[in-house]
């Protein structure tokens, strides 16, 4: 089904590229609960996780801010995420009492692991294109890429007002 403007059957049809890219989304939020899963563990636990694996170390309070969420509840996330060896608690050398965690190694490899033959496939088929549309290609992501974070940007302002 093409999706319309708006959900109006009269209404012009979005570009085949920006449906097949919403169509994208679908599919990542559907792959990233499958490698939660593959990783036995929730899919709240595994954003927390890639949260980490993005900003590498950070305290709990600053991890809970980064998700939306309350101190108490990442430090809930966190004790689960340690007690698989996915994520490491560490003390400051200058002040104890300064907690970071981070992801560990343990939790990269048990990621790349599932997506490897998805990021595989995906980068042979990208190299087997013409130089130019690979350019366009990612061109056109990296535009889709600050569309959507300026987009994301939007709606969390809304949701704050």
């Amino acid at each position: 089904m093409q999706m319309q403007a708006g959900g109006d059957a009269s209404a012009t049809p979005f570009h085949p590229a920006a449906v097949a890219l919403q169509g994208l989304f679908t599919l990542a939020n559907e792959t990233e609960r499958e490698i939660a899963r593959g990783l036995g563990i929730n899919l709240t636990d595994f954003r927390a996780l890639s949260a980490l694996e993005l900003s590498g170390p950070v305290t709990v309070g600053k991890l809970a801010e980064d998700l939306g969420a309350t101190p108490a509840t990442t430090t809930a996330i966190v004790n689960r995420l340690e007690s698989r060896g996915y994520v490491a608690r560490h003390r400051g050398a200058d002040d104890r009492r300064q907690v970071q965690v981070s992801a560990t190694p343990e939790s990269a490899k048990g990621i790349m692991a599932l997506m490897r033959p998805l990021m595989t496939a995906t980068d042979q088929h990208l190299k087997a294109l013409p130089a130019a549309q690979q350019s366009a290609v990612a061109d056109f992501l990296d535009v889709a890429r600050h569309l959507m974070r300026d987009h994301l940007r939007t709606l969390s302002e809304k949701d704050s007002q």
